[in-house]
């Protein structure tokens, strides 16, 4: 019973905070309104626990708007009585998104669930989880519906040339997801690139290889949800002719692509980044020491980070 009742007050608490985040009129909505008085009942010894028939369920609204665009899902529900000792079920309703869409959202959101340890409420996180993501899709639909109107020439990678290499080096807000992460990898490597990709917050990635293969990592990278994501610098570099007997390979500076794990320091929540001094010193043996400012300025912090 000591157990349930310490779950109950977990319970009602998590409640209590997400109905004064969304307290406009229809963002936060209860299943039962009663849930929670029977649920207060049990705690106060007035109702025994096996008369209780009802858990706390309920529905949270969350809206992002950037511009003239907005978006909209439903975050529903349901807390089995020994939550949070126990997961959360819930599932989500986006009208406003094509199914497609919906389902990669549904599928992270279920994959974030799992990563949550049992014993400690993580329904506020998951739903500041959503509405992070909606920004993100909000984001991504602004960048499909600009690609939709470019010729079918402007989206074509695989038409650039292979008589040249290219080194991007590109910028994450972070790079936290198990999903992307081995995406990135793989791609890296099904591709033929050479470089890294380097988890936390910021995410840094360098591919370097035959442009048209590049346009095409880069073309499969911006395609999913990121919070911020760009372009620092792009190199590009002629091959040597063949009848000019050069080895090509001398122009790579790294080693074939894989992911780049320093020690990791940690932050808030499940924020961490890599050790800056060793990412310094990786940088310098590669020779491209001033990647280091460019992502970080002469304090080592991100460079334009907004957040």
């Amino acid at each position: 019973m000591q157990n349930n009742n310490e779950a109950f007050e977990l319970q009602l608490s998590e409640v209590e905070m997400l109905q004064s985040m969304y307290a406009n009129p229809g963002e936060f909505v209860l299943d039962d309104p009663t849930s929670l008085e029977q649920i207060q009942a049990v705690l106060a010894g007035h109702v025994s626990l096996e008369n209780l028939y009802t858990r706390i369920g309920f529905t949270v609204k969350i809206a992002v708007e950037n511009d003239s665009k907005s978006i909209s899902v439903e975050f529903v529900c349901q807390l089995p009585h020994e939550y949070p000792f126990v997961k959360p079920q819930i599932f989500t309703r986006a009208p406003s998104l094509c199914k497609d869409r919906h389902k990669l959202m549904r599928d992270d959101l279920n994959k974030e669930l799992d990563d949550q340890a049992e014993g400690e409420i993580c329904v506020g996180v998951l739903v500041e989880w959503l509405r992070e993501r909606l920004y993100a899709e909000l984001q991504y639909l602004s960048s499909h519906a600009s690609e939709n109107s470019l010729s079918s020439s402007n989206k074509s990678p695989k038409q650039e040339s292979r008589d040249t290499l290219t080194r991007l080096w590109i910028y994450s807000h972070h790079i936290y997801s198990k999903i992307k992460r081995k995406d990135i990898q793989d791609w890296g490597q099904e591709l033929n690139l050479r470089g890294f990709s380097m988890p936390g917050k910021p995410g840094v990635i360098c591919a370097e290889g035959v442009t048209c293969d590049v346009d095409e990592f880069w073309y499969r990278i911006r395609r999913m949800n990121w919070k911020k994501i760009c372009i620092k610098e792009q190199e590009v570099i002629p091959f040597p002719t063949d009848t000019q007997g050069s080895d090509k390979t001398s122009l790579f500076k790294f080693d074939p692509f894989f992911e780049l794990v320093l020690d990791a320091r940690g932050g808030k929540g499940r924020e961490y980044h890599m050790d800056l001094g060793q990412f310094s010193t990786f940088l310098q043996e590669h020779d491209s020491g001033h990647v280091f400012s460019l992502f970080f300025g002469v304090s080592g912090k991100p460079a334009d980070d907004g957040d």
